[in-house]
């Protein structure tokens, strides 16, 4: 039984994320389906069914990247799609207090969980 709101993602199967609500049905969202936004679509290289895969992740962070710089480098606009689509110095950190979380939870044997902090 869900008691709270969860996300699921397996590596296996790794263009699927489902949200699992705690008070409404459950949604899957799928790479490659209309049902993404915007940002979403332009970053989805292939279509629904194929992973997407590690490679193809990291070059939608250069592509954004090196088009945001080149862009503010000659006074133009990027797309809203575009602009700001890549991690920076604070997202980065918030990963890793994420991912220390994750550890520091899966080794106290679901005793209480540790809070995320922000």
């Amino acid at each position: 039984m869900v008691t709270k709101d969860s996300i699921e993602w397996q590596h296996t199967d790794c263009s699927i994320v489902v949200v699992r609500w705690f008070d409404s049905p459950g949604e899957v969202y799928c790479a490659g389906t209309q049902y993404l936004s915007q940002k979403t679509m332009h970053n989805t290289r292939i279509p629904a069914g194929h992973p997407e895969g590690y490679i193809g992740a990291f070059a939608n962070i250069y592509r954004n990247f090196t088009r945001t710089v080149r862009a503010k480098k000659n006074d133009e606009e990027c797309s809203s799609n575009e602009l700001g689509d890549f991690p920076d110095v604070k997202e980065g950190v918030r990963g890793m207090v994420f991912i220390e979380t994750c550890v520091a939870n899966g080794r106290n044997n679901n005793e209480k969980w540790i809070e995320l902090k922000e």
